[in-house]
């Protein structure tokens, strides 16, 4: 799978995430929607990736949380 770049999705893509991370949809509806714009190589799991944040936590912090 080649990587997504952001020239690869339409601006309509980012506003329906920006209407999801400031609560004016919610999740079903933000997928719902999203869904519309998985076509050809990109699917709604690949999308959400590229717009979903990355959470990484320090390294210490990792250590102390029990497994």
């Amino acid at each position: 799978m080649t990587q997504i770049n952001k020239e690869d999705i339409k601006q309509e893509v980012f506003d329906l995430y920006d209407d999801y991370a400031h609560n004016r949809l919610d999740r079903r509806a933000f997928m719902q929607k999203l869904s519309i714009y998985a076509v050809g190589g990109l699917t709604v799991p690949s999308l959400m990736s590229f717009l979903m944040p990355t959470i990484k936590l320090p390294r210490r912090l990792n250590q102390m949380i029990p497994a």
